[in-house]
């Protein structure tokens, strides 16, 4: 994947110090991408339907890694209904449905759009987002 090197050190610092993987009480999702082998646990504490805490971890590649602990430090703090909304816009993003501009401001999420070029590699990306989205949807 051809990206440039400022994006390729916020995935590679990601992967090897992935944020917010850690034990807390709340409900929670797993998922699993069968054709590469990456494994996603997300556990979200909501309180007053907003996510107090994010717990998400992964293993598996550096771009699904990555994708879920920048998603953890995004999501943290939100509603459940401005997470939801996120969630679909990162969802267009990385499928390139919305262009660059969209994501200015998310720094972290424009490291990886390497992954719009290769599609394989965007269900690696993606697994945390959708895995979010699956735990979400138990509070409701």
């Amino acid at each position: 994947m051809n990206i440039d090197p400022i994006y390729q050190e916020v995935i590679l610092e990601h992967y090897k110090n992935p944020r917010n993987c850690k034990e807390i009480d709340g409900i929670s999702e797993r998922g699993h991408n069968a054709s590469c082998g990456d494994r996603v646990e997300v556990v979200a504490k909501i309180e007053n339907d907003k996510l107090e805490d994010l717990s998400v971890c992964t293993k598996g590649c550096a771009i699904c890694t990555a994708s879920g602990s920048i998603m953890s430090e995004k999501i943290k703090g939100m509603t459940v209904e401005e997470a939801g909304a996120f969630i679909e816009r990162v969802k267009k993003y990385l499928k390139g449905e919305l262009p660059e501009e969209e994501f200015e401001d998310v720094f972290e999420l424009k490291a990886l759009s390497g992954v719009r070029k290769l599609p394989v590699r965007i269900k690696c990306a993606l697994l945390p987002w959708i895995t979010l989205e699956n735990t979400l949807k138990h509070k409701k």
